[in-house]
Formats: structure tokens, sequence, C-alpha cells
């Protein structure tokens, strides 16, 4: 599976975590590890107790061996605090699967809160989908993707989060000023409305283009760092969307043009001629993406 992140040494943003964690008293800090990426291999190892997201009696506990989990950071100070997080951060390097939240409430509470946002609904769908926001990808998303309430909702528990980004630095969320303690002991599951939903969707897309890529043809992917391969599909996966070139081979093909082609080449004339066009002559948009590939 391919992972448009930079492989960066958590030393490069440790020093910058610390500070906030010390600063903090009177909050609950734990890490939160996306286990799926763990998922029939090593897991991280450590002598504190975990709180899977998943699990119990709740619909999700035949993904256990899958789950996030909080791991608790209290009780931890000086280079003890700082091995951990090292140990931690270096196990999950190159992988989306690491963040670091801060609650007034304890990781046990906050994994039990956060149950009514693992699987939201769809406004006037009662269908439920599985939302990995451990998954720093998906997280990083979701403060545009989600409308301020559900956004609210989610991070109502919620003091701090930060999480460890594509580029390779600690980047913090935005929480926004309309959490409450109400919006964190709401019953019942996260509602999103469809533009809600296709948003994430679109958010998604880039890695979805880029992993199906690295399955057909991994060496297109080796010329260029991660986050800028990620950016360039997703310019290339911006201009689809305004053309409305939905087809996946198509939106492949463009993708593998923005990466052998770069800036330059997503923005060359010749490309937005074919994409205007490409409603009633989809074989000349192909054509042309083919011989500059």
């Amino acid at each position: 599976m391919y992972f448009a992140v930079e492989s960066s040494d958590p030393q490069t943003w440790l020093d910058g975590l610390l500070p906030r964690i010390d600063s903090s008293a009177g909050l609950h800090w734990s890490a939160l590890v996306d286990g799926a990426f763990d998922h029939g291999a090593d897991p991280f190892v450590a002598a504190i107790p975990r709180h899977p997201l998943y699990g119990g009696s709740g619909a999700l506990r035949d993904l256990l061996s899958a789950s996030p989990y909080l791991l608790p950071l209290d009780g931890l100070a000086g280079e003890e605090l700082r091995a951990i997080i090292l140990a931690l951060g270096r196990h999950c390097q190159g992988r989306p699967m690491l963040s670091f939240v801060a609650s007034w409430e304890s990781p046990e509470r906050l994994a039990q809160l956060w149950q009514a946002c693992l699987q939201p609904v769809v406004e006037g769908d009662d269908t439920r989908f599985l939302l990995r926001f451990a998954d720093t990808r998906v997280l990083s998303a979701l403060p545009v993707a989600l409308g301020p309430a559900a956004w609210a909702r989610m991070t109502a528990p919620v003091a701090q989060w930060h999480l460890v980004s594509r580029e390779g630095p600690i980047e913090t969320l935005p929480l926004g000023g309309h959490r409450t303690e109400f919006e964190a002991h709401r019953s019942g599951p996260l509602e999103l409305s469809q533009d809600e939903l296709d948003r994430m969707v679109d958010a998604a897309m880039p890695d979805v283009l880029l992993d199906a890529l690295y399955r057909q043809a991994p060496g297109i992917l080796v010329t260029t760092e991660r986050p800028q391969t990620h950016r360039l599909v997703a310019w290339a996966f911006a201009l689809a969307k305004q053309h409305q070139v939905q087809a996946m081979p198509d939106m492949l093909l463009l993708a593998s043009y923005a990466l052998a082609t770069g800036e330059s080449g997503l923005q060359s004339p010749g490309l937005q001629q074919r994409l205007r066009e490409s409603h009633h002559s989809p074989e000349a948009l192909r054509e042309y993406l083919l011989a500059e590939t």
C-alpha cells in the first residue's frame, strides 16, 4: 500500500509537542493510534493500558484487532515521556496513523464518548459507515469537510488535537468555538449531510488514486517526494471534478500525467482544451494523456 506522507524522524517534531503537553495542567493527554495499520504485523508494545475505540459489546467488536486506540500519556514526564513518544513516533513513522489529543475527560471516558462518532449516518439514510478518523489522512480533512455542528460534536470533549502531518511536522487542528459539554454527551450517532459525506469522499480520492497507481505501476511513484506526489494528484483530481471527468480509468490517466509532467503539464493549454472538450470527446483527452505520459 502507498502512503503519500513524509517519513520524518520524530526528533523533528518531538520538541514542538512536549512543551504543549507540559503546559497543559488539568488535561489528560493520549496518543490516538490507528491500529489498522498494524493489523497482521507487530503492534506497538508499551507497558501502558490502551483503550480501544472498537470492541466490548459494540457493533465494531469484530474489528477489535484492527481498532484505533488511545494510549494514555498521563503520569509520564521528562525523559520517560520523551522516550515513549519517540518510540511510538518511530513505530508509526511513514504511516498516517498517529495524533495526540488532550481532553478534560479520561482516556477511557473519551473512548466511550467517541462511540457515537465511529459510525455516522447520513441524513435521510439509516445506513451507517465507518469513519476512520484515527487515520490522519482522514483526520486532517475533517475540519473542512464537516460542517461546524458535526465537527463541534466530534471535538466537544477535546481541548487540543495535534497530528503528524503529511509533510512531517506536527499540525494543530482548529477546534472552533461551538463546542459544549452537552455536545460531548449527546446520544445517538453523529449525523452528517450528503454534502459533508461528498466532501470527505473528495478529500480521500487523491490517496485512492495513488494507491491504485501503486498497485498498477509502482515505478511511477518513486521520482517525487510523497507530499508533492499527493499535491499533484490532488490537483489532477480537482481538474477532473471541475470538468466532470468521472471514469476511474480517466482519472488514473490524468493522475499519471500529473506525475509525469508536473505543474507545467497541469497548466498546459493543450490539457485545458481537451478537458473542456472531454464531455463530448473523451477519446481525445485519453489520447492526449497517453501521448504525454
